[in-house]
């Protein structure tokens, strides 16, 4: 019998006494031998988490994108018209990349300046998603998860 693990975020944005919500769910089925090893769940858990974030952010960037007027300020830390405010890579990226690079065996911070050419710890949301991205392409396969 497969092991069931759901995973909810949501997040809602206020703005001039309006609000717009986006949420994700995400059910995946994993070995249930993933229970004597809490350590490998906890990891599988967490990239799910940053898999759900990663898509939650990706939806709030193209809403916020539809809302906003060229050359006003959407007040929520994203600037508007032809500037570009860079957003930090999000808490469960960051757990997803050191999950991942744990199981793999490599630095994280030295294959993110090989691979992208950037610092690990200034990664926007954009760029630890595509960090994410590859590392999953140096996962053997099969290893990961569904």
């Amino acid at each position: 019998m497969p092991l069931t693990i759901d995973v909810g975020l949501s997040r809602k944005a206020s703005e001039n006494f309006q609000s717009t919500g986006i949420s994700i769910n995400i059910t995946a089925e994993l070995d249930q031998s993933l229970l004597a090893r809490p350590d490998q769940l906890q990891m599988e858990i967490d990239r799910l988490f940053g898999e759900a974030s990663d898509a939650l952010d990706r939806q709030s960037d193209r809403l916020q994108a539809q809302t906003d007027k060229p050359g006003s300020s959407g007040g929520n830390g994203h600037a508007n018209g032809n500037s570009q405010t860079v957003v930090p890579m999000t808490q469960a990226q960051n757990r997803a990349i050191v999950a991942i690079t744990r199981r793999l065996g490599i630095d994280a911070p030295g294959e993110c300046r090989s691979a992208l050419g950037l610092d690990l710890a200034k990664l926007s949301i954009r760029q630890a998603s595509e960090f994410i991205d590859h590392l999953k392409t140096l996962q053997p396969v099969g290893s990961e998860g569904p």
